[in-house]
């Protein structure tokens, strides 16, 4: 008999779990005796009426089931603290390891509560433009323009972005005034031609492009600018003098152009101004 007590007890000894499994028996045991003893003694007495007796009987049955759950906590305080150690560490790891896809599905939201854009809108991104063809959840696809800066003519490339791309970069929307944008056309100095005739030629061609529109474009980015209490820009063709990447001097047109027509008028100014560079 005291071997097989002492073998127990050694048991006990060696393997903590279970020691603690048997703590938490004897309290919860403890517990339960302590409750039924109370509920008796209640019962008993004569001095208190039954909804007395009722409410003394919860509030005691509360606290002990307070100090018990208390207690068993305490014992088991280690292998919780390493269970959700665990729950923590594969959380974190999760989270690393779709931190792509987390930030793809929440640009996506981002993009239809904020509106940030629409499907047909010409917008810039990371160094992408281009047209809007379709939105979803993960990703957006657009229809790339390009390939230099001021080009306005579409690739025929259909470029699909992951939208955590949106989400942690700037978006530039190309079709904020709704059917018009104003556009900046490129165009290099001509030896042996003057500045001031390049000037002259440029705001003619551009004026003869969109003066059949140009009031129905300014009330149109008018009232876009009034509603978002933005300063109207100038809406009327203008040129100005730029440096590009290498140095060289170029003029720099800007004029509104129907967003449609964009790359129409882009081609059209192209070849008037290569008509008048080959001309005496």
């Amino acid at each position: 008999m005291e071997n097989t007590i002492k073998l127990i007890i050694s048991e006990l000894q060696n393997r903590d779990n279970l020691k603690i499994i048997m703590l938490s028996l004897l309290i919860f045991g403890i517990s339960l005796i302590f409750k039924s003893l109370s509920a008796k003694s209640l019962k008993k007495n004569d001095d208190l009426n039954a909804l007395e007796k009722l409410s003394f009987k919860r509030s005691l049955n509360l606290y002990a089931n307070l100090i018990t759950f208390t207690l068993i906590a305490f014992l088991w305080f280690s292998q919780i603290q390493s269970f959700f150690v665990s729950i923590v560490a594969v959380a974190a790891a999760l989270v690393i390891a779709t931190k792509e896809l987390i930030m793809s599905v929440m640009g996506g939201i981002s993009i239809k509560l904020n509106g940030h854009f629409k499907v047909g809108d010409r917008i810039e991104v990371d160094t992408i433009r281009g047209f809007v063809v379709e939105k979803r959840l993960m990703v957006t696809k657009i229809l790339e323009i390009g390939p230099d800066k001021y080009s306005q003519q579409t690739t025929g490339n259909l470029i699909t972005v992951p939208n955590s791309i949106i989400l942690s970069q700037s978006v530039v929307n190309q079709s904020y005034f709704s059917d018009y944008s104003i556009k900046s056309y490129s165009f290099k100095l001509i030896e042996g031609k003057s500045f001031v005739e390049l000037e002259e030629n440029l705001l003619k061609w551009a004026n003869e492009v969109c003066s059949p529109y140009l009031k129905d474009a300014a009330k149109t980015i008018g009232r876009f600018c009034n509603r978002e209490g933005l300063l109207i820009p100038m809406i009327e063709p203008r040129v100005k003098i730029v440096r590009n990447d290498d140095k060289d001097f170029e003029i720099l047109l800007k004029m509104p152009v129907k967003n449609e027509a964009i790359g129409d008028v882009e081609q059209d100014l192209n070849r008037r101004f290569i008509a008048l560079s080959e001309s005496k």
